[in-house]
């Protein structure tokens, strides 16, 4: 038995013994981990695999395996095989790989024992992600406003740009530096996930001077590769080409002092600077018949040949009319700008004619001399350029004057172009008068002369006149105050004033029109005081004339009691005064200015046609013929326009007390009523030059009537109130029993045949 124990114990010693001799391989790191971002200028730096082996000395080899679809291929072990103890490398590629866990496992296998020992690694490769990288699409935006657009709703103001990123989701910070008048939307945090992101980018140029704004838009986003991104923006604000519409005054009297105007139209800036570039000589042109003369202003304006501005291709005065016969159509011309061009009259035209088109047509019907500006716009976008030139038009009566009278040119005046011939086929128009005719003229444009005998215009343009600059002032973006000095103003003609502003935009203006008056009185309209139509007088009518230098700057009346009852035909009573002629008959004058000035028509005056000249300091201006008719009525009005409520009192027979007729205060059916008309024509008193007496009545040789609203109304009375000037009529009427109500019923007086002006109102209940 002891010798079993003994042989069992042997045999457990030995079997123990082989079992601890068995070889084993093992590893310090069962697990390791590599990482990796995509893009990395490195590779993940290699790390240890220590073997060791029981006994020491057992060899192994190594083998990598991993799943799909690499099979572990970006894992590198630095041997195949090897001999315990050991340290192998292990590094990796993971080029081409995409953002992921990638996992493989090495194995190391000993080449000796039953079995062979074995032991692994476990390798885990972490891929990430680049770093997000921004972009923008496109990589500056420019904006450019051009001033007086609109800015609401200007799709032009607003630009889109796409934000991108690569790479890991990630949040960005959009702002703007440099400008308030830049914004963006969205605009503050956002989150970039890899998407085309789209963002609005709006300038407002409001209030800003032309010139180029540059701002940016910042994209901050720490966790990117770029962590700030800029994208450069510039508004540029381009001034509209400055514009002329008017100048104010209109014009100055010859040798005026310096003088400050001020320059109306748009798209003025503080860089803007003004100038005189061109003067239009004012020629004063007259015809002799050997025994009377005659005299009207011509205005040829010149231009050099590269012109490029828009102007009226068209001097002043233009072909005259006839009253009753048609006009012959005028084409009219412009230059410069962009065509088509549209044309209009600031002013009015002589009754009866028109523009349509590029003509000027129509049948005149009242006879005068008639000032307007004619004004072309063309077709410039965005803003149509518009450009001005003063013209006289006279109509004559269907009877020609007896003197010789210059009634225009005999076709419309072309500008002359510097350097090229002007047009030998237009000549002095004169009508009336007697004899062979002689002409002479002075101020006429350099280089073109006019023909003693033919009266035509002919020769070669030399110079466009005085240019220079003028200081000025900014008002505002509608108005220059511009000062003209006195050596500007020597002699007459038109100052052609024109304002440039430099880039970005801007450009030179179209030419306002200056005007510098001659020395004598200018008259631009002879009027009905009642109706304020011109073309038409009639003896005792009470007549204002308009112009410039026609008497006194300031106002002179007539003083009824100095001497009484006495209406002088010369105010005032010291020189310098003012008279006025009406064929050589001289008035009684009411009151005289500088501007305006009032005048009865003297009962002696007789013909078919009156020439009117206002003289004042002893200089004449140049006669304007107009039509003379036995009547000519017309009823004041409240407003002193000659339209709308007549200047009628209600009369109360239970108190006996006046009021004005209004809607307020509106007349009966049956009440009587006071109109006040002049233009009545001869009277029972052939005087014109003092006040109405009290007895005998003066009274209107034809017997006025007069209807309301259409119905016929009984005239009480019809004469001159005592103590008022002659030419002033007070009819007392009757309102009809069928008249009709309203605030605005139609008057009319209707003397030697002759209604009153149409327009003239009152009001009943």
């Amino acid at each position: 038995m002891h010798l079993l124990r003994l042989l069992w114990m042997m045999a457990l010693f030995v079997i123990t013994a082989v079992a601890q001799t068995a070889p084993a391989l093992s590893v310090t790191n069962a697990t390791t981990t590599f990482t990796y971002t995509i893009g990395a200028a490195k590779l993940p730096a290699a790390q240890s695999i220590a073997v060791k082996s029981t006994p020491a000395g057992v060899t192994f080899s190594v083998a990598v395996s991993g799943p799909l679809p690499h099979r572990g291929a970006w894992l590198l072990i630095s041997a195949s095989a090897g001999r315990a103890p050991q340290t192998l490398s292990a590094q990796v590629n993971p080029t081409g790989l995409p953002a992921g866990t990638y996992t493989a496992t090495v194995t190391l296998t000993g080449t000796t024992g039953s079995p062979a020992p074995t032991t692994a690694v476990n390798v885990t490769l972490l891929v990430s992600p680049p770093p997000p990288t921004l972009a923008v699409s496109p990589a500056a935006l420019a904006f450019t406003y051009i001033t007086g657009e609109p800015v609401s709703g200007n799709v032009a103001l607003t630009s889109n740009f796409v934000l991108s990123s690569t790479g890991a989701a990630t949040g960005a910070t959009v702002s703007v530096t440099g400008g308030t008048w830049l914004k963006v939307n969205p605009t503050g945090n956002i989150t970039l996930a890899g998407l085309l992101n789209m963002i609005s980018a709006t300038v407002d140029p409001t209030g800003l001077a032309p010139k180029v704004y540059t701002a940016s838009i910042k994209i901050d986003s720490k966790a990117a590769s770029n962590p700030l991104l800029t994208l450069a923006v510039t508004l540029t604000v381009q001034a509209a080409r400055p514009q002329i519409w008017t100048t104010w005054p209109g014009g100055v009297g010859q040798q005026s002092p310096q003088s400050v105007v001020t320059l109306a139209g748009a798209n003025f800036f503080a860089t803007s600077v003004a100038a005189v570039s061109g003067f239009t000589s004012g020629t004063a042109v007259t015809v002799t018949d050997g025994t009377n003369s005659s005299s009207e202003t011509f205005y040829i304006p010149v231009y050099t040949s590269t012109a490029t501005a828009l102007r009226v291709a068209m001097g002043s005065p233009l072909p005259r009319g006839i009253v009753g016969n048609a006009y012959s159509a005028i084409s009219l011309a412009a230059a410069g700008g962009t065509p088509p061009y549209t044309w209009s009259a600031v002013g009015a035209l002589p009754a009866g004619l028109s523009i349509s088109g590029t003509q000027l047509s129509g049948v005149p019907s009242a006879a005068g001399s008639y000032y307007f500006i004619l004004e072309v716009v063309d077709s410039a976008l965005p803003f149509g350029g518009r450009a001005q030139m003063p013209m006289k038009l006279t109509v004559l009566p269907t009877s020609p004057p007896a003197t010789p009278r210059i009634a225009g040119p005999s076709a419309p005046l072309p500008a002359g172009v510097l350097g090229t011939a002007y047009s030998s086929t237009i000549t002095v128009d004169v009508v009336g008068g007697g004899g062979s005719n002689s002409f002479t003229a002075t101020g006429l444009p350099p280089g073109i002369t006019l023909n003693a005998t033919t009266g035509a215009f002919a020769g070669t343009p030399t110079s466009i006149g005085t240019t220079g600059t003028l200081a000025a002032t900014l008002v505002g973006d509608s108005a220059l105050l511009t000062t003209i000095p006195a050596a500007f103003l020597a002699n007459p003609g038109i100052l052609r004033i024109a304002v440039t502003t430099p880039t970005p935009g801007g450009g030179i203006s179209n030419e306002g029109q200056f005007l510098v008056y001659g020395s004598q009185p200018q008259v631009t309209a002879v009027v009905n005081s009642g109706s304020f139509l011109q073309g038409t007088i009639s003896p005792g009518e009470i007549i204002t004339l308009f112009g410039l230098g026609l008497g006194p700057a300031t106002l002179a009346l007539f003083d009824p009691s100095v001497p009484a009852p006495q209406i002088p035909t010369a105010l005032p009573s010291a020189t310098p005064n003012t008279t006025v002629s009406i064929n050589g008959t001289t008035a009684p004058i009411l009151y005289t200015s500088a501007t305006q000035v009032s005048a009865i028509v003297p009962y002696g005056v007789t013909g078919v046609t009156a020439d009117i000249v206002v003289s004042y300091a002893g200089v004449s201006s140049q006669p304007v013929t107009v039509s003379l008719a036995a009547t000519n009525p017309a009823l004041f009005t409240v407003d002193a326009s000659g339209r709308g409520q007549g200047a009628i009192l209600n009369y109360s027979t239970a108190n006996g007390d006046y009021s004005m007729n209004a809607g307020a205060n509106a007349a009966v059916r049956g009440q009587t009523i006071v109109l006040y008309a002049t233009g009545i024509g001869a009277t029972s008193s052939a005087a014109a030059d003092t006040l109405i007496p009290a007895s005998p009545p003066v009274t209107p040789t034809a017997a006025p009537t007069v209807t309301i609203g259409g119905q016929a109304a009984s005239v009480i009375s019809a004469a001159s109130p005592v103590g008022s000037v002659p030419g002033l009529l007070q009819l007392n009427v009757t309102v009809p029993a069928n008249a009709p109500t309203g605030a605005a019923v139609p008057v009319v007086v209707t003397i030697g045949g002759v209604d009153s002006q149409p327009g003239v109102t009152m009001a009943i209940r």
